[in-house]
């Protein structure tokens, strides 16, 4: 049983002539009108949706697909809001198709997914199909930012609302199988020193100067923690200095400066732990300049590493079905994160899974690959019919 590419492409060009600029971005318009989209595509199959307003204009859509009485459920999970569109050399929305590529803002990340999901739902519905094992397909917000979309259905996870057996999350992974990635801890880090005129520098502390040292000890703790907490399918952990604010004037020296850390967790480790670490080093140094102290702010983003097991019965069936129409595709892990992670945190086993290349999210000419749409929906489409529910309760933490 096969998905209808064309119809695959269809829905595909639909969702992305759909602006949905996260609304934390310059030019963001919010999810809505694609949810409204989504809505109307379950409402046209007669399936039943739930839909989770999280904010004004700002909604998840979760769509319910029945399987027979007490056969579990499989989450498929995609979001629906893009990065920003300034700087693209294309029409963001204009879905055209040339060379087997559809190309548009969020084509590869992640409408493909969505489509794919979409349009294998739809191939069952149609054919009058009732699968082994109920299916909920989730349109979510907000996955570029702040995770509020998958981040209220775990909370329903967690408090017995909703139960899943295992979830595949729709990222651009070129139809490799994500099993582990890593997470993130983002803070800031201040030098506080004191200003005084530029021509007279010994009266004052000097914290720009004064922050070379904080950034001098992340180096060293990088090169020495770092490597030994390697994880075999994500890495070692990292940490990057992403911003640097300092300065009022150039004849001023600066009372104060901060940095940015993001720095990435690996399975196994905690993001408060490895901020808590971090705070109580950082702010025990000796500054490199005298009257300067260093202050690290509190996490103003925390996401988790996650990891599923290979024999995992969706990893299995995931696995199956996709060497089955793309042979000689991966297992691996990923150094970015997802909503996987949120879904793992709350005891659902997830796979990141989808069509299109990460290398071409977020660019100027966003595109993705046609063939692999379809052959994205195809496996999906046989990972449904052939899922079986997980035996026993779900270990949720």
């Amino acid at each position: 049983m096969h998905v209808n590419k064309d119809r695959v492409v269809e829905v595909l060009g639909q969702l992305v002539s759909i602006p949905s600029v996260n609304p934390g971005f310059p030019g963001g318009t919010g999810e809505e009108a694609v949810a409204d989209y989504v809505s109307r595509f379950f409402m046209r199959l007669g399936l039943e949706r739930i839909e989770q307003e999280l904010e004004r204009g700002r909604r998840n859509v979760i769509g319910i697909l029945p399987g027979p009485a007490g056969s579990g459920t499989l989450l498929l999970e995609a979001h629906m809001d893009t990065v920003q569109t300034e700087g693209m050399t294309i029409d963001p929305f204009g879905a055209a198709i040339r060379n087997g590529r559809l190309y548009g803002r969020g084509a590869c990340d992640t409408k493909a997914s969505l489509a794919a999901m979409l349009a294998a739902v739809e191939t069952l519905v149609l054919r009058g199909i009732v699968p082994p094992v109920a299916v909920h397909l989730a349109a979510v917000v907000d996955e570029e930012i702040r995770y509020k979309g998958v981040s209220a259905i775990a909370d329903e996870i967690k408090g017995g609302r909703l139960r899943y057996d295992a979830a595949i999350v729709g990222e651009p992974t070129q139809l490799d199988l994500i099993v582990a990635h890593k997470g993130c801890v983002r803070f800031h880090i201040d030098a506080e020193g004191e200003a005084c005129h530029s021509s007279t520098p010994h009266l004052g502390a000097n914290a720009i100067e004064g922050m070379m040292g904080a950034i001098a000890y992340l180096q060293r703790e990088a090169e020495l923690h770092y490597a030994p907490a390697a994880h075999p399918l994500v890495g070692p952990p990292t940490h990057c200095v992403s911003m640097i604010q300092g300065g009022v004037a150039p004849n001023t020296v600066p009372g104060s400066c901060r940095i940015t850390i993001d720095r990435r967790t690996v399975p196994g480790e905690e993001p408060m732990e490895v901020w808590g670490q971090l705070k109580e080093r950082v702010e025990s140094l000796e500054p490199s300049v005298s009257g300067v102290r260093y202050v690290v702010r509190e996490p103003f983003l925390i996401d988790y590493a996650m990891e599923v097991a290979l024999d995992e019965p969706i990893v299995d069936c995931l696995r199956h079905s996709r060497d089955a129409r793309a042979p000689g595709r991966r297992t691996i892990g990923a150094t970015y994160g997802s909503d996987a992670s949120k879904l793992v945190r709350v005891g659902v086993p997830a796979v990141v899974f989808g069509p299109g290349n990460l290398e071409q999210a977020h660019t100027k000419d966003e595109w993705v690959d046609l063939d692999e749409v379809a052959t994205a929906s195809d496996i999906l489409l046989q990972t449904i019919m052939t899922f079986k529910k997980t035996p026993g309760p779900l270990n949720v933490s």
